[in-house]
């Protein structure tokens, strides 16, 4: 094109620029082309790992530390982990006995349950929690929260966690003092500021006398550990969130402890 008047120029199908997804790669063995399908070679490759260093080996010089199959549905059928509630028959009479009780809350789902109000403070916010979990719970609670690594860009928990969010909001830096100028959902999207909010709500429930604790990473085995330890103790445990690995973990776990329950929150604060 370089030198060409406009009217001399002509562009042919060769030199059309195509999409990497179009682009079939190939091999030749003994003389035969063989295409290379990707997905089918990742197939092979999570049968062919003994580990999860050889999948870190295979994957060292791409631009992601995960198959990106894993997260994006595409050829890996992605399970929808909400359809297991079908599986398990809720308990419908009131299982609350008399006598004492403990109640292990998911701080995921905790962050959920209180409605921020707009020009409220941050350290209002989160006496609004700390007043939600005192009336709707007693005295008797532990709440448990995800933690964030520092490496927590080589986790699938964070590669899910940025395939969840559709977008993004700035840092915001805040105290106690400070007003609310964001949405909760836009706040809380962006992940430093989830970390800085729940450093600020676990001091406010310590304070209040309330345990916190958070996991290294997920919290969900942390929460059903919590419970299985607390048992023996009373006549009554109740562990609060909504994730279907709570209930998976409990009945692998927690099968011999009959006084240890899930209670999933449904919508209008329906309980089963």
């Amino acid at each position: 094109m370089m030198g060409k008047k406009f009217e001399n120029v002509k562009f042919k199908r060769k030199g059309k620029v195509v999409i990497l997804a179009s682009i079939n790669s190939s091999v030749k063995i003994c003389n035969i082309s063989i295409v290379v399908d990707p997905h089918i070679l990742f197939h092979r490759v999570c049968i062919a790992k003994q580990s999860d260093d050889d999948l870190k080996a295979f994957f060292k010089f791409e631009l992601s530390p995960f198959p990106i199959l894993l997260f994006t549905g595409e050829s890996m059928r992605k399970g929808t982990k909400s359809s297991l509630y079908t599986s398990f028959s809720p308990i419908t009479e009131d299982v609350k006995p008399e006598g004492s009780q403990y109640v292990v809350v998911d701080g995921g789902h905790l962050l959920h349950k209180i409605v921020w109000r707009q020009q409220a403070t941050f350290g209002a916010i989160a006496d609004r929690y700390v007043q939600y979990l005192n009336n709707k719970y007693g005295q008797d609670i532990a709440v448990i929260f995800d933690g964030f690594p520092d490496d927590d860009k080589k986790s699938t928990k964070n590669c899910e966690r940025l395939r969840r969010a559709a977008h993004f909001s700035p840092d915001v830096m805040f105290h106690e003092e400070t007003v609310l100028q964001y949405t909760k959902e836009k706040l809380l999207v962006n992940e430093s500021n989830k970390k800085r909010f729940i450093e600020l709500l676990k001091k406010a429930l310590q304070k209040a006398n309330i345990c916190v604790q958070q996991a290294v990473e997920d919290a969900d085995l942390t929460i059903v550990n919590t419970a299985i330890s607390v048992a023996p103790q009373y006549d009554y445990v109740r562990v609060v969130g909504e994730d279907i690995d709570l209930l998976v973990l409990l009945t692998a776990l927690a099968s011999t402890h009959s006084n240890v329950f899930f209670s999933k929150v449904w919508k209008r604060e329906n309980a089963r």
